[in-house]
């Protein structure tokens, strides 16, 4: 398949750079910009709130590496639903499929709408928060109607800004503050440490969530077998270098008690240093950032639709593309969700139950690294995990430790996600007797 498809086909035309633009720009979002405050919260002091941060960036960097080979040798439009699907059967692959489209992305989607929507609101000075959001999503909506090229073009550029944003809104805290969040400031927490982690881990997870996003466009990457690694790799190195020099900037302006609470740390960072004005252009550039980041929502939900009904995991739709290489019937689905979410969702729910969720299916996708290793030895992998089996069993090692910790410190956001994840389980067996038997990944 090339960047000239036939119709109804997807269609290569990804470069790295454009990969690596929907790596950095869908993670780097409201996480960074809404969660330092509520993380100051739960811990109270300045290293255990970089602990967590540092914490965060390694699983998310170990899972990469794992998820970089199953993504460069089953490089197909979907990511982690085909992995899945490979090492698991049909089952599995709907629940990873249905998890993003419904919990994961379509909860995070709903999250950035909504902090647009709160920041849109502090700007003017007046508006509707579930107004605003639903009109941010309608927004996006119309964009990706424009096909691929038009969306990636958008994503290249806001990219390239936010990272720029980003970087001098770090020097600018670092060299104009005085530290105080090292010197004292620090808060007392209610209930218990670990109870407090396990919040901020869910908090410092979904701020990192999202780095195996361009593997969903798999199918519209150039050579993917080479590209994939080095996009989700250099993606998530990307990121976690940025996220560190942003917590040790806030740092360096505000103390922990200073930052408990705030909806927007960045802005009241540098309000602090350089006063209100700064501050408020400040929002301004967070409002860029979160614009970057939501629209690779729009740029990956609608493949992973694409693939679950390529393969009689979803609805016969999903599967049209339109002249101008966008899944659109998915898009107007993943739309409608997103923007059902925003008007009625608030923040802080929407991203606990996301990673409630989102952490035991990732385990589960990442356990399928094994398992393809063991069933599927003769796959051609371009890229391999160094260290094999110590740095992919260590992954899930850690994986299985946080989620102990979830279950353990957070009984009612555990039940909640399970539940999500055992109606699924049932949908997904249903489908999947249901389903053609002529339905199969392509190539199988």
């Amino acid at each position: 398949m090339t960047a000239t498809a036939r119709p109804g086909e997807l269609r290569r035309v990804m470069r790295i750079r454009d990969g690596l633009a929907v790596t950095v720009g869908i993670v780097i979002g409201a996480g960074i910009l809404r969660t330092p405050g509520l993380i100051a919260g739960y811990l109270g002091s300045a290293w255990p709130i970089l602990a967590v941060w540092v914490a965060g960036s390694v699983v998310a960097g170990l899972s990469t590496l794992v998820l970089a080979e199953m993504a460069s040798a089953l490089p197909e439009a979907g990511g982690k639903y085909v992995y899945a699907r490979e090492a698991w059967g049909p089952v599995m692959g709907f629940v990873a499929g249905w998890s993003e489209l419904l919990v994961t992305r379509g909860f995070s989607g709903a999250s950035k709408a909504v902090v647009i929507a709160e920041y849109v609101r502090l700007l003017a000075g007046r508006g509707n928060v579930s107004i605003l959001a639903g009109a941010v999503v309608l927004g996006f909506f119309f964009l990706h109607t424009r096909g691929l090229k038009a969306s990636t073009v958008f994503q290249n550029v806001t990219t390239a800004v936010k990272v720029l944003v980003i970087l001098v809104i770090a020097a600018a805290g670092i060299w104009a503050g005085d530290m105080a969040g090292f010197k004292g400031g620090e808060i007392a927490t209610t209930g218990s440490k670990l109870g407090g982690l396990a919040l901020a881990y869910l908090a410092v997870s979904f701020a990192c969530y999202g780095w195996e996003d361009a593997a969903k466009m798999a199918e519209e990457v150039r050579d993917p077998g080479r590209a994939l690694p080095r996009i989700l790799v250099g993606g998530a190195v990307a990121v976690g270098v940025l996220y560190l020099l942003m917590n040790v900037s806030f740092l360096a302006a505000l103390t922990p008690a200073q930052m408990a609470g705030s909806k927007l740390v960045a802005s009241d960072a540098i309000a602090g240093v350089f006063g209100h004005a700064a501050g408020t252009v400040v929002v301004w550039a967070s409002l860029l950032i979160l614009v970057s980041s939501l629209n690779v929502n729009f740029l990956g939900m609608p493949r992973v639709a694409y693939g679950l009904a390529r393969n009689g995991l979803a609805i016969r739709s999903f599967k049209h593309v339109d002249p101008r290489g966008t899944p659109n019937k998915a898009l107007w689905f993943i739309s409608a969700w997103i923007g059902v979410l925003a008007v009625t969702g608030s923040f802080a729910k929407l991203i606990d139950y996301m990673m409630m969720v989102a952490i035991p299916v990732d385990c589960m996708v990442l356990l399928g690294y094994f398992r393809l290793r063991m069933t599927r030895p003769d796959l051609e992998r371009p890229f391999r995990v160094p260290g094999h089996p110590w740095v992919a069993g260590l992954t899930i090692v850690l994986y299985l430790a946080i989620v102990a910790i979830l279950v353990g410190t957070q009984p009612h956001l555990a039940l909640g996600g399970g539940a999500m994840i055992t109606a699924m389980v049932v949908a997904g067996v249903i489908v999947a007797r249901r389903r053609p038997a002529a339905a199969s990944p392509p190539g199988a």
